[in-house]
C-alpha cells in the first residue's frame, strides 16, 4: 500500500518541484540575436546613422530578479549586441509586484529605468534612457515548462513598445532552459531570438 501511494505521489512531486511560475528570484543569460528591419537603428542614434537595409546584431543578455518580499522584487536586464561596426547596449532596472500569486501562475508588474548606449563608425555614440512599464503572465503549461508573457512600454522621446514570450524547460526547481522571443516596435520593426540558461533560487 506505501508503494501505491509512493508512486501516485511522484508526478505531483515532479511537477512542484519544477513550478517555478511563483518564483521570482533567478538569474538568466545567454545568447541573443535582434533583426533590425530597415531604418530601425535611427532612433538608436539620434538620426545620425540609419541603416538602409536590414541588420543583425548579436551577443549576450543578462536577465536579473530578485524577490525582496512575497509579492515584491527587482526586475534587472542588460545586453550586448553587436556587429562590427555597430552596437547597441542595454540596461534597466526596476521594482515589480505580483498582483496575483498561485502555484500555477503569477502576474507581475514593474516599472523602472532603461537606459541604452549605441556606437557606429558611421555616427558619434549616443545614450538616452527613460521610464519603463512592464506586465506579464506566468504560467505553468505543463510539467517542466513554464510560459512568460509580456508586454513592456518604454517612455522614449520615440516610445517603444515591446510584445515577449519566454519558454522556460525547468529540470527541478533550480535549473531551465530558456527559449525566447521578443517583438518590439519602435520606429520600425526589432525582432529578438535568446537561448541561454536560468537557475532560479528559493
Amino acid at each position: 500500500m506505501k508503494k501505491i501511494l509512493f508512486l501516485t505521489l511522484l508526478p505531483l512531486q515532479a511537477l512542484a518541484s519544477s513550478n517555478i511560475s511563483n518564483n521570482f528570484s533567478y538569474i538568466g543569460f545567454g545568447y541573443q540575436s535582434t533583426n533590425y528591419s530597415s531604418t530601425s537603428l535611427s532612433p538608436y542614434f539620434n538620426g545620425k546613422y540609419s541603416n538602409d537595409e536590414k541588420k543583425t546584431l548579436g551577443g549576450l543578455y543578462i536577465d536579473l530578479n530578485a524577490n525582496i518580499a512575497k509579492n515584491i522584487f527587482i526586475d534587472g536586464y542588460a545586453d550586448f549586441s553587436t556587429r562590427f561596426s555597430s552596437n547597441v547596449d542595454v540596461w534597466k532596472t526596476g521594482l515589480g509586484y505580483a498582483l496575483y500569486l498561485s502555484p500555477q501562475s503569477s502576474i507581475p508588474v514593474s516599472c523602472g529605468w532603461k537606459k541604452y548606449h549605441s556606437e557606429s563608425d558611421y555616427a558619434s555614440s549616443y545614450s538616452e534612457g527613460s521610464t519603463y512599464c512592464k506586465v506579464g503572465i506566468k504560467t505553468q503549461i505543463a510539467n517542466h515548462w513554464i510560459l512568460d508573457t509580456s508586454y513592456q512600454h518604454e517612455f522614449l522621446d520615440e516610445p517603444k513598445n515591446t510584445l515577449g514570450l519566454k519558454n522556460v524547460f525547468q529540470f527541478g526547481s533550480v535549473f531551465g532552459l530558456v527559449a525566447g522571443f521578443k517583438y518590439a516596435k519602435r520606429t520600425e520593426s526589432e525582432v529578438t531570438y535568446q537561448l541561454g540558461l536560468q537557475f532560479s533560487f528559493h
